[in-house]
């Protein structure tokens, strides 16, 4: 991989790493005002119901990935006028597929939100946010063929103030709740809307932004029907993966609210935020990395892309262990502040630490799966991925139905899959891209273990003790605890997970991340 590429990605990876943390915190914070201003019932409700719309919106990840490989693979090959051909295409399936979720929301959705889902006696209110949700959704479809666009020309600056449009839009639209309506329906439905608004505007930035500056995404119409079917049946084969994904988030957050009720909804909404937050920085750090492993692909570059695809594997994992340790230690102390001291749902604490736990697992996930959907060939690679994960949803409905297991035995499940699920995908590379298995256990799962096993013991170690010494274990304890599980993550990962050569070049990086703020249009 050419010393410019390495660059490029390290300072993207930056930028997106540090948006991303104050996205994080932003984040957080207006999750704690919106459960505030709505309370635990009607928050979960919010989460519950829009989980209906997200069970029928997986085709729009199935295509995204689809839509971002092509673009990539075509840029790869330095063909512009196949890259203008596959964007056209592909608006025109988005545009086909929205439609379709639609008719799919309006019957069989709007039907089990009408005699399925426990609401609370707050109908119309659902009601209303259902609606809400689905436009949300359809603007969220057609933006992708532009934002894929973006990401592919690694035009990673445009795509981290979008994203920090966003989440201060949704901030505001957290305060303005506490300030409206004393009604909390209808502030339920207003806040539905004016998310619904930020999902509007953003589409509209995207589509003039791409217009403007890149000259394929000027849409016309366009029928290759040999490309069309080719596009088609990569976005066919994704489903399955993208469709296990939605049975694991809204499928068994409505199985939790048939079960259990709105309360134990909005716990898992509350776990869900922290962990989607979490996941989303791992997201963002492999978004400035997708694009050069479908072009080092496309490139014939076999062996730089299995050096990108262990690298990213191991760094996105240690920069996500630096933030989710301390959480998982002070779990009973950090959720009260977020939550301002009160609606800590129960189970909110168990629920997080789980689906925290299966974020971290999940760290291998998107270099490996890019890996194999570079070739394209995936049939197979999707079956057997996404047919394991399918397993979560009747395995948990069994344990909750028949054996009248708990809430949390659910997560449970989901973290096992997923331990089945990373070596199935190991095996997957190996087959699909030779990759070296001895050489990724060698390189990434060994570095992994000894990082993780040295810095929670030193970090339980200083958590013990914390709470032994004679003083009363309030601020300062918690404090140094945290600080101390980031430093320990930090400095074990500088001695046992890096090679001299990327200490060496981490500093460079970052050198000229300094010295130059020019060079990147």
């Amino acid at each position: 991989m050419t010393e410019v590429n390495q660059q490029r990605i390290a300072k993207n990876t930056l930028l997106l790493y540090v948006r991303m943390v104050l996205v994080m915190l932003v984040g957080l914070y207006t999750s704690s005002v919106i459960i505030d201003a709505l309370g635990k019932v009607h928050y979960g409700i919010y989460d519950a119901v829009g989980g209906i719309v997200l069970m029928v919106s997986f085709v729009s990840s199935t295509m995204s990935g689809a839509t971002q490989r092509y673009y990539s693979y075509e840029m790869g090959k330095n063909n512009p006028e196949e890259l203008r051909k596959v964007f056209c295409l592909s608006f025109t399936v988005f545009v086909i597929l929205t439609t379709i979720v639609i008719l799919l929301a309006e019957t069989a959705g709007l039907w089990f939100l009408n005699h399925k889902m426990d609401v609370d006696g707050n109908t119309e209110a659902a009601q209303w946010v259902f609606q809400f949700s689905i436009i949300s959704f359809s603007m969220c479809v057609l933006r992708v063929p532009y934002e894929a666009m973006v990401v592919a020309k690694e035009k990673m600056k445009v795509y981290a103030y979008l994203s920090l449009f966003e989440v201060f839009a949704s901030l505001g639209i957290a305060i303005l709740m506490s300030h409206t309506y004393d009604d909390k329906n209808h502030r339920l439905i207003l806040y539905a809307a004016l998310m619904a608004g930020i999902q509007l505007i953003t589409l509209l930035f995207y589509l003039t932004y791409c217009r403007l500056f890149y000259q394929e995404c000027r849409f016309r119409f366009t029928m290759d029907k040999e490309k069309f079917k080719e596009i088609f049946a990569y976005a066919g084969w994704n489903m399955i993966g993208s469709c296990a994904g939605v049975f694991e988030k809204a499928g068994l957050n409505l199985l939790l609210n048939i079960t259990f009720g709105p309360i134990t909804s909005a716990a898992r909404a509350v776990a869900n935020k922290v962990n989607s937050t979490i996941t989303q920085l791992n997201n963002n750090f492999f978004t400035a990395v997708r694009p050069q492993i479908y072009k080092s692909y496309a490139a014939g570059e076999i062996k730089d892309m299995h050096k990108l695809v262990c690298q990213s594997s191991r760094f996105s994992f240690f920069l996500l262990m630096i933030l989710v340790l301390p959480i998982m230690l002070e779990m009973d102390f950090i959720l009260p502040i977020w939550l301002k001291g009160r609606n800590v749902p129960e189970l909110a604490g168990i629920f997080t630490k789980l689906m925290i736990l299966e974020a971290l697992l999940n760290c291998f996930t998107e270099p490996l799966a890019s890996a194999a959907q570079a070739t394209g060939n995936i049939r197979d690679y999707k079956l057997i991925i996404g047919g394991t994960f399918l397993l979560v949803l009747p395995i948990s409905y069994i344990g909750l139905k028949f054996f009248n297991l708990p809430a949390e035995s659910v997560f449970i499940v989901g973290v096992v899959l997923t331990v089945v699920n990373q070596i199935q995908r190991i095996w997957f590379a190996k087959k699909l891209v030779n990759l070296d298995i001895l050489y990724f256990l060698r390189t990434v799962v060994l570095p992994v273990v000894i990082v993780s096993a040295v810095s929670i013991s030193l970090s339980l170690a200083i958590r013990f003790w914390m709470m032994s010494i004679p003083f009363n274990y309030a601020w300062i304890g918690h404090a140094i605890v945290i600080l101390a599980s980031m430093f320990f993550v930090c400095l074990s990962f500088y001695i046992f997970g890096m090679v001299k050569s990327e200490r060496k070049h981490a500093f460079e990086i970052v050198r000229s991340i300094i010295g130059s703020k020019k060079t990147d249009k």
